[in-house]
C-alpha cells in the first residue's frame, strides 16, 4: 500500500474509532437514565424511524406498558417522561446504524478499488464481524430486561461494554499499524511486562465498572475509603457459595472495582517512573508514561468523586469518556512497545 491508499483508510478507521467512543458515552446516559428497555422491538429499517405524530407516540407507549419496566418501576410515567427515556435509547440505537453505515460504504469502496492488500482485507472483515457481533449482543442483552425482571443482566451488559472497547482496539491497531509501518520500534524491556499487567488490571477493571453500572453497586457505600466505616464492606459474604458474591453481590464487586483500580495506578506510577528511568533520552515515551499517569489519577479522582455523589449522570459519563481516553493511550504505547 501507498501513501495514496494508507491515509483514507487511516482516517477512515479513525473515524470508526470516534464514533464508536460517542456510542459508549450515549450508551453510558441511556444506562444512567433507564432508558434502555424504552424500547422493546428491534427492526433494523422501521427503527430508524421515531413516532411521527402523538398517535405514533401513544401506541409506542401503549407498547411499553406490556413489559416489566413500566409495570414494576415506572407504572403511572407520563408520556412525556416515556418521551425523554426513549430519545436516549433510540439516539443509542441509530448511532449503531450510523456506525454500521460508516464502515461498510467506504469499505466497499475501498475494496473494489484495491487499497486493501489481502492482509489489510482479512483485518477489516474481522472488523465487520466484530460490529454485527455488538450489534446482535446489544439486542440480546435488551431482550434480558423485557422478560420478569426490568433489569438487563450485567454479564450481558460487561460483555456489550467490553466489545465496544474491543472494537476501539482493533480500528486503533490497524490504523496505527499503517501510520507506523515504517517506524522503528523501540528495544523491548521490562517496560513491556509492566505494560501487560496493566493491560490485565485494566481490562478487569473495565469488566467490573460494567457490573458495578449493571448491578446499581455505586448506589450504595458512597463513602470513600472505607465502605460503612470499614475496609471491607458489611455485606462481602451475604451470598452462598461465596464465590457468587464475586460477580453478583454489588457490595462485593464495588469494593473489587476500588481495589483494582488501586492496583492499576499503582502499577501505572511503577511504569512511569521506570520509564524515566530506563528510558531518559526517549522523550515519546516519558510523555506518553506521563500521559496515561495523569489519566488514570483524574479517572481515580473522577470515580471516587462520582461513587460519593451517588452517580450523577455527568460524572458517571466522564468516568467512562476518560477509560476511553486511557485505553487509547495505553494502547499506542503498547503499540511501540511491541
Amino acid at each position: 500500500m501507498n501513501t495514496l491508499t494508507t491515509r483514507p483508510v487511516f482516517y477512515w478507521l479513525w473515524t470508526g474509532i470516534v464514533l464508536i467512543s460517542l456510542m459508549i458515552i450515549i450508551g453510558g446516559i441511556t444506562r444512567l437514565t433507564d432508558s434502555g428497555l424504552s424500547m422493546s422491538d428491534w427492526n433494523l429499517i422501521m427503527g430508524s424511524i421515531p413516532p411521527m405524530n402523538e398517535t405514533d407516540w401513544q401506541q409506542t407507549f401503549e407498547r411499553y406498558k406490556e413489559f416489566p419496566q413500566y409495570q414494576q418501576l415506572n407504572s403511572g410515567m407520563s408520556l412525556e417522561e416515556f418521551k425523554d427515556i426513549y430519545f436516549w435509547e433510540y439516539l443509542h440505537r441509530v448511532l449503531g446504524r450510523v456506525i454500521g453505515i460508516v464502515f461498510l460504504i467506504p469499505f466497499g469502496y475501498f475494496w473494489t478499488k484495491g487499497y486493501f492488500d489481502s492482509r489489510l482485507l482479512k483485518r477489516m472483515f474481522i472488523l465487520l464481524g466484530l460490529g454485527a457481533l455488538q450489534g446482535a449482543m446489544g439486542w440480546i442483552m435488551v431482550k434480558s430486561g423485557l422478560v420478569n425482571v426490568p433489569y438487563v443482566s450485567h454479564y450481558r451488559l460487561a460483555v456489550h461494554f467490553m466489545l465496544a472497547f474491543v472494537l476501539i482496539g482493533f480500528c486503533l491497531w490497524y490504523a496505527l499499524d499503517l501510520k507506523n509501518r515504517f517506524i522503528q520500534v523501540l528495544q523491548k524491556s521490562t517496560l513491556t511486562k509492566w505494560l501487560s499487567l496493566i493491560g490485565i488490571l485494566f481490562i478487569i477493571q473495565l469488566i467490573y465498572g460494567a457490573f458495578t453500572a449493571g448491578l446499581d453497586a455505586g448506589y450504595i457505600y458512597n463513602t470513600f475509603p472505607k465502605m460503612s466505616g470499614q475496609w471491607i464492606p458489611p455485606t462481602f459474604a451475604a451470598l452462598d457459595p461465596f464465590l457468587l458474591n464475586l460477580v453478583e453481590n454489588p457490595g462485593t464487586v464495588q469494593w473489587i472495582h476500588r481495589i483494582n483500580g488501586t492496583l492499576l495506578l499503582i502499577s501505572i506510577v511503577i511504569f512511569w517512573w521506570k520509564a524515566a528511568v530506563q528510558q531518559s533520552k526517549n522523550k515519546w515515551l516519558q510523555a506518553m508514561s506521563g500521559s496515561l499517569l495523569t489519566i488514570i489519577l483524574l479517572q481515580y479522582l473522577v470515580g471516587v468523586l462520582t461513587l460519593v455523589n451517588h452517580v450523577p449522570i455527568s460524572l458517571g459519563v466522564l468516568h467512562q469518556g476518560i477509560a476511553i481516553l486511557f485505553w487509547i493511550i495505553f494502547l499506542t504505547i503498547a503499540h511501540r512497545l511491541k
